[in-house]
């Protein structure tokens, strides 16, 4: 059994060395070098991570796998006992393609630009190469805010070669026939915020100003953002709205329907309602202040919750604004205020000559205010003895029917209504 295992590794050490053999790593395996080198790839998601709105920054765990042929690494599996695999470490041994993600999020200076873990690659005895690298991928995405927390974000994930241009490196799509391509959700884990609702794949050609040849690249895209271009792969994302219904939502809600009771109270408890309107403004800033950690400091969207928190603030410092007035006019006395010249000329004379009001004792012309003398004579001649008598009801038939002199209600009135009675009826008798 030793004497077997020891000629096994011989035979398979062997096959290495012959293998390597004038190997050149830096070269592209292709027999013309005119030709493009075809590699396939495909992406296995497994999970969402991290959905950074305020850093606009998505973090995907996720697999990658490349699968392109070299005929160098080519052998007869019956020569070496049977063995029709074996595998290559890193860049160093054998020519792998340098595909990057090319939105590549940065957070730290000394974070390296190619985080994949550099796994074995596996190659079969026809040359045949499949090289899976793992890695947590972090990419920059542009997030729309807008419609926070019912919001649905598209994000992609651009893979292509550094170096390798489209002539020399013909980068394709894992599909498989008659399915659109997509990334490989088989194996994903669901997050708890976020709802991965597709994740296809399209192919992109770019030409670029500072060469001549095309640079193929690989996209997670969605289908809605697609015009005239082809070849693309996107991540299209839902958030849960769950949580924020019933953390922000539901809050929001109840404090609006508070700030309407406010105007329910009585004027009498003025005081009572600035306490409360002042309460419903310290909420309504502290919900503003947790939806501004949550959402980036952009200009380009401004979510409707803040606009509808903004609008909230505005009118719960209005009202208790108004509040404030009313309550201090509700409280001024003659003994404690004085209408200044200026309030007394435009309140008491200049807008009632305008709207064409009436006030006692007093006539209005041309802005200016005259007492009227004519209701202190009315009250002189109360005292005579024939007006006296007419405040008593007695009638005065002669006077009822010429239609000088109207008869009085039968209820006993007041003196101070007999004497404005009494000055409506000597102006009728003048005029």
């Amino acid at each position: 059994m030793n004497e077997l295992s020891v000629e096994g590794s011989k035979k398979e050490a062997q096959l290495y060395r012959n293998l390597l053999a004038n190997y050149s790593y830096l070269v592209r395996p292709v027999r013309n070098p005119k030709k493009a080198l075809t590699v396939t790839m495909k992406v296995f998601i497994q999970q969402v991570l991290t959905v950074d709105a305020k850093h606009q920054m998505i973090e995907v765990n996720a697999w990658l796998k490349y699968v392109w042929t070299d005929f160098r690494l080519r052998w007869n599996p019956q020569d070496y006992d049977n063995i029709t695999s074996v595998r290559f470490y890193g860049e160093d041994q054998i020519w792998q393609p340098d595909i990057l993600l090319y939105n590549r999020y940065i957070e730290d200076e000394q974070e390296s630009f190619d985080i994949t873990y550099k796994t074995n690659a596996l190659v079969y005895n026809d040359g045949v190469i499949n090289w899976i690298p793992p890695g947590i991928f972090k990419l920059s995405c542009k997030m729309d805010i807008t419609l926070f927390p019912f919001d649905e974000q598209i994000c992609f994930m651009k893979f292509g070669s550094w170096t390798y241009h489209g002539f020399a490196l013909d980068l394709r799509l894992d599909t498989v026939k008659g399915q659109e391509p997509s990334a490989d959700l088989s194996t994903y884990i669901t997050n708890g915020e976020w709802h991965l609702l597709s994740a296809p794949a399209r192919r992109e050609e770019k030409f670029y100003k500072c060469c001549r040849e095309p640079y193929p690249t690989v996209k997670y895209v969605s289908f809605s953002t697609l015009s005239n271009e082809n070849f693309r792969f996107y991540l299209h994302l839902r958030r849960r709205t769950f949580y924020y219904v019933f953390n922000v939502i539901l809050p929001t809600l109840l404090v609006s329907f508070m700030s309407l009771l406010a105007f329910c109270l009585p004027a009498t408890d003025l005081s009572e309602k600035i306490g409360l309107q002042t309460t419903i403004l310290l909420s309504v800033c502290f919900f503003l202040t947790i939806l501004s950690e949550m959402t980036p400091t952009t200009s380009e969207a401004v979510p409707l919750l803040g606009v509808f928190f903004s609008a909230l603030t505005f009118i719960v410092a209005i009202s208790t604004t108004f509040t404030i007035l009313v309550l201090n006019i509700r409280y001024r006395q003659i003994t404690n205020h004085y209408l200044t010249p200026l309030f007394r000329s435009i309140f008491l004379e200049w807008l009632p000559w305008c709207m064409m009001m009436k006030r006692p004792d007093h006539k209005f012309r041309k802005g200016s205010s005259y007492r009227d003398t004519t209701a202190d004579q009315c009250v002189q001649c109360a005292k005579n003895a024939e007006l006296k008598s007419i405040l008593r009801g007695a009638d005065n038939q002669q006077q009822i029917e010429n239609g000088t002199l109207y008869p009085f209600p039968t209820e006993t009135l007041s003196l101070k209504r007999k004497v404005g009675d009494v000055c409506f009826i000597y102006h009728m008798l003048l005029f």
